[in-house]
């Protein structure tokens, strides 16, 4: 159960610093000459930083709740 509890605390904390994460896929995007990608990530951050928030939190939810439903 602890172990579950840590991935879940990890993944709500990931979901925290999403926009840095973000912002890094960028940097990372330029790095590569991917310019389209950039573009795309730029003109929806707002809704991919969001996009990802949601998926990471609905993650960390069902793990949490697998770990508690393990130990009942």
């Amino acid at each position: 159960m602890l172990l579950f509890t840590l991935v879940s605390l990890a993944l709500f904390a990931l979901a925290i610093a999403m926009p840095k994460v973000m912002r890094l896929r960028i940097r990372f995007f330029k790095w590569i000459h991917w310019t389209w990608a950039v573009r795309v990530h730029e003109e929806h951050f707002d809704t991919l930083v969001l996009l990802a928030r949601s998926v990471l939190i609905g993650m960390a939810g069902v793990l949490f709740l697998f770990s508690v439903a393990s130990v009942l």
